[in-house]
């Protein structure tokens, strides 16, 4: 038997388990992210050399990574 961080006793098998579970939904997530990342980075590219700066669809490419990351860590 195993102590969970909340005190109650737990087999430590079923500690193991939940462990690998979060683990692995944790590589998950930050491979999502990886991978939304790595797009936007190169739809940006793909499209830079025609637009210019300036041009509001730089920017709103711009804003759309950190939305990308929070909604990849969520």
């Amino acid at each position: 038997m195993h102590r969970s961080p909340i005190g109650n006793l737990v087999p430590l098998d079923l500690e193991i388990e939940a462990t690998l579970r979060r683990n692995k939904a944790e590589r998950r997530r930050k491979l999502l992210r990886d991978k939304i990342v790595a797009s936007i980075l190169e739809e940006e590219t793909h499209f830079s050399d025609s637009l210019s700066p300036d041009s509001p669809s730089s920017r709103e490419s711009a804003t759309q990574l950190p939305e990308a990351i929070t909604m990849a860590d969520e």
